[in-house]
């Protein structure tokens, strides 16, 4: 590789079975729900600058083990990227006060002048090792706003978000927003780019015929912040026939779930799959014509947060049916139909309008916007905003 080449260091908690086989033991979870949108956002920041791209990481913890356990720094494949996870001791009590040492050390050792930072959400470590790089190498700092939940968080780890983000603020020279409100957490004029989703075309095998059944999928947490509790109200509001709910995930209303799909009065309507493999979650999609977003707008979760399993319905070629929360509209126009009200009537009222006359539900294109080339261009006029 060129020295004089400027590259891309992401620095994020992301990681997949690469680096779980190479750890060997039950590893606290990553959020692989998000993982095929931060690969597509990688390839197009690598696109959009020519840069090479690596991911830097600090080692999950065990979730079982107990006695302390030295993990060697370990490169391994991220999708199409090289992924670098630091040293560490990996012991009760000590592990938080070494990341603070170890991750920082870890990414100003790879980083050079000229070199960009991306930031994974606000965590205080990052940020840490944000300022040593900034300091020695004058590095440009972009922040990936992924998610808000620190800002509605009532537990202990509030205190690390906050200071991660009051610390982080100044850093930032642009960001990179899934909720168009979390730009008001930025200093005033911060330049900013909103990019929810990615939708990608190539991903769709077009939607099965409906064969008098309309099959409805709800894909991702099982809460009541997302209106799961609502839809289980609603299934017995729903016509006797000529439909089919599959629901995929886990969350605190998962015994609730079960409890629906195995009562007798739903079967061959509720089919419940708990979490499934990405093979088996892509042909469940493709066996469906309607993906259901459920987010409710009232929740604080909904200013923080875009609900990404809109732009998974939307690349396998389904209909999405959504509530306005998170400013889906505001941002999808169009691609989706609209919950009528955000309550069990009108859950129950829209999806019998569905079922009952299928074949009137107009196909919506998707916003073009969010394909791969056209973020990528977008962030070309992105990052000409403040000079790399």
């Amino acid at each position: 590789m060129n020295s004089t080449m400027h590259r891309i260091f992401v620095l994020s908690p992301v990681y997949d079975q690469h680096y779980l086989s190479v750890r060997k033991e039950e590893i606290s979870k990553s959020p692989l729900q998000t993982l095929p949108k931060r690969l597509n956002l990688y390839h197009c920041l690598q696109q959009a600058t020519q840069y090479e791209l690596f991911i830097l990481s600090f080692p999950p913890k065990a979730l079982k083990r107990r006695s302390p356990r030295w993990l060697p720094p370990q490169t391994v494949r991220l999708g199409d990227f090289v992924q670098r996870f630091c040293p560490s001791l990996d012991a009760p009590k000590l592990r938080i006060l070494l990341a603070f040492i170890f991750y920082p050390l870890h990414i100003l050792s790879s980083v050079r002048r000229g070199d960009i930072l991306v930031l994974d959400n606000y965590e205080i470590t990052s940020v840490l090792a944000a300022w040593l790089c900034r300091f020695f190498h004058g590095t440009r700092v972009i922040l990936d706003f992924e998610d808000g939940r620190h800002l509605i968080d009532r537990g202990w780890q509030l205190i690390f978000y906050r200071l991660a983000e009051l610390l982080g603020r100044p850093l930032i020279n642009g960001a990179i927003l899934a909720h168009p409100l979390l730009g008001t957490r930025l200093r005033p004029r911060t330049p900013t780019i909103v990019i929810p989703g990615f939708y990608s075309a190539s991903e769709s095998k077009g939607r099965p015929p409906f064969n008098d059944v309309v099959r409805f999928i709800y894909a991702g947490t099982l809460d009541s912040v997302r209106g799961v509790d609502l839809l289980l109200e609603v299934i017995p509001c729903l016509p006797t026939s000529g439909w089919r709910l599959d629901i995929t995930g886990s969350g605190p209303l998962e015994p609730n779930v079960r409890e629906v799909a195995s009562s007798p009065s739903n079967a061959d309507r509720v089919f419940y799959h708990s979490i499934l493999s990405e093979k088996d979650h892509s042909l469940l999609l493709h066996q469906s014509h309607v993906g259901l977003n459920l987010q409710i707008s009232a929740d604080p979760i909904s200013t923080v947060t875009f609900p990404s399993k809109i732009f998974s319905y939307l690349s396998a070629g389904l209909i999405v049916l959504s509530t306005k929360a998170s400013s889906v509209q505001d941002e999808l126009k169009d691609a989706c139909l609209y919950f009528d009200e955000e309550n069990g009537d009108g859950f129950a009222n829209t999806m019998t309008r569905i079922i009952c006359s299928p074949e009137s539900v107009a196909p919506h294109s998707p916003k073009k916007d969010f394909g791969l080339s056209a973020t990528t261009e977008r962030l070309k006029i992105f990052l000409a905003s403040f000079p790399l």
